[in-house]
């Protein structure tokens, strides 16, 4: 079945959703405490909302489901 891994950023406070940093065209990795990119080995923190860090929301979809519906 079709699925897609989908990864966003979501404030705990106000549910804002915001996507995670890219560079060189692919997403960033974590190794914990910040974000960095293999390539160039640039570093970003965790971005904060409402006064507290936001926090990776990962989730599996399944496209087929989605656009099919229960047939």
């Amino acid at each position: 079945m079709p699925r897609f891994f989908e990864q966003k950023f979501v404030c705990p406070t106000c549910g804002r959703e915001e996507n995670l940093p890219e560079c060189h065209g692919k997403v960033m990795e974590f190794d914990g405490s910040v974000f960095f990119c293999q390539s160039c080995h640039k570093e970003l923190q965790n971005p904060t909302c409402c006064d507290a860090p936001m926090k990776v929301r990962r989730k599996l979809r399944d496209i087929r489901k989605e656009l099919f519906g229960l047939l």
